[in-house]
């Protein structure tokens, strides 16, 4: 249920730009009704939030990460991105719902007491039922969450990742085997059909393809009329690796992205992450469609993949937006470092600063370019009539003295401790750092022997998975 708010004389820092002042916000019906500037009254029976030794934001939008990968971190390191992928499939295969939805639940927390408010939960990592879905769109409702929940589906083989001998022999199926097109596209159709705009809207459902070259063009091409009848976004994996890129080349005859664009595939409809590997003419497509690619630097560098080149498709008008991937390859949920690294790492090598991206582009990334992906008018953003998803964060910390400049000090220092206040379709669902919605205690304590429970039910997974990591210890990033 929403409130009616008013959070009054309130310092902002807004991803349109502008000098930072004071203003005062009222919120009826889960959107921003009105702003005025400096000091106003709200009516009586309004709730008031005083805005002394606060900053208002928006709400970070989180664009591409996996719940099943919520409770993985520190579970890796100097792994290839073929070796990553493989963990991941013996840390997450054969989980209950009751586990889907507490893993889900523990990123929740970390989100919310980071200031997230709307993730793009690329979500699972193998096929999956309907049961699955219900319980991590259980768990972003019990949140209170905005949530894109982009259900992963592949008809063909992991090429990419397979060793040059092909997989081990064994008992064990291959966690990666796909199941049948007609079966996957009518799971995903009844998936939309039963739970997008749940929550009272806060929920939306799309198909989400793993990657385009581990699906024939038939998938692509019914998830592409999917999103058409039902008026859903589109998210997938795009580029993460070169390899994938000289793969796309030996299959096509062309570049991946234009292949896609010979589907109909590319359009405003369809967000993409990590991207890395994108030459000129698939940038150039992208922003002609309308798509968002969306940047994961601290994955990437951890795995050793690329660096997206972001300020380029900046100034060629695209819309990027931002995202941690996994915990597994970030060990954290925390958007304010991926914005700090993301334009930081554009700078090396490039001696003209007027091509640098700036902390303005950092937090509209954060922000309002996520907000894209999920196709909601002016998520994102502070102006009246968007939606109320709204972070305080607490200037009586030592890290905010002197308060400069508001969204320098954002961009370039902060992180999520000093999240006060959390607000997320008008309603409070963080107050004085606790999280109201659901205990935050008591799932963690539940999610505390996960993982070892995991690796022991999934153990011939486990093994069979040590000799592909063996047999792929020397391959590229």
């Amino acid at each position: 249920m929403t409130e009616r708010l008013c959070i009054r004389n309130i310092l902002t820092a807004d991803p349109v730009g502008g000098e930072a002042t004071h203003k005062t916000f009222f919120i009826a019906d889960g959107v921003i009704a009105a702003v005025v500037e400096g000091d106003a009254t709200p009516e009586l029976g309004v709730g008031v939030i005083e805005g002394k030794d606060r900053l208002l934001m928006p709400g970070l939008v989180n664009a591409h990460m996996h719940s099943p990968l919520n409770v993985l971190k520190g579970t890796g390191d100097v792994l290839n991105h073929v070796a990553f992928m493989w963990r991941n499939q013996a840390d997450t295969v054969g989980r209950t719902p009751d586990e889907v939805r507490l893993s889900a639940l523990m990123g929740s927390i970390e989100h919310l007491l980071n200031g997230t408010t709307t993730v793009v939960d690329h979500f699972p990592e193998q096929g999956f039922a309907a049961q699955d879905v219900d319980a991590v769109v259980d768990a972003y409702s019990t949140a209170g969450m905005r949530a894109l929940v982009a259900l992963r589906i592949f008809d063909e083989p992991y090429t990419d990742i397979e060793p040059p001998s092909g997989l081990p022999a064994g008992d064990v199926d291959n966690p990666l085997t796909p199941p049948p097109l007609d079966e996957t596209l009518a799971l995903v159709a009844s998936s939309i059909e039963h739970h997008d705009h749940a929550a009272g809207g806060l929920i939306r459902v799309c198909p989400a393809p793993s990657n385009p070259m581990r699906c024939s063009d038939k998938l692509l091409t019914g998830v592409r009329d999917m999103a058409d009848q039902y008026d859903t976004p589109i998210h997938m994996h795009l580029l993460e690796t070169a390899i994938q890129a000289r793969i796309a080349r030996g299959r096509y005859g062309t570049s991946m992205v234009r292949h896609m664009d010979d589907l109909g595939f590319v359009s405003p409809r369809l967000s993409t992450a990590h991207s890395i590997w994108l030459d000129d003419d698939e940038i150039a497509i992208m922003a002609a469609r309308g798509a968002v690619p969306v940047h994961n630097p601290d994955s990437n560098l951890k795995l050793g993949a690329g660096i997206a080149p972001i300020a380029k498709m900046l100034r060629a008008g695209i819309p990027v937006a931002l995202g941690t991937d996994g915990a597994s390859t970030n060990d954290n949920l925390d958007l304010h470092e991926v914005m700090r690294i993301a334009i930081m790492l554009q700078r090396p090598g490039t001696p003209d600063r007027a091509h640098w991206p700036t902390a303005q582009d950092a937090l509209r990334m954060a922000t309002v370019n996520g907000g894209k992906v999920l196709g909601i008018d002016r998520l994102g953003s502070l102006a009246p009539g968007a939606p109320a998803d709204l972070v305080l964060h607490d200037l009586t910390a030592p890290f905010w003295a002197p308060l400069n400049d508001p969204v320098l000090q954002l961009v370039f220092g902060a992180s999520g401790s000093t999240v006060d206040t959390v607000i997320v379709n008008g309603r409070i669902v963080v107050e004085g750092r606790r999280i109201l919605s659901f205990d935050a205690a008591a799932v963690m304590a539940e999610a505390g022997d996960l993982v070892r429970h995991l690796r022991a039910r999934n153990a011939g997974v486990g093994a069979w998975v040590r000799q592909i990591e063996k047999a792929t210890r020397d391959a590229p990033p």
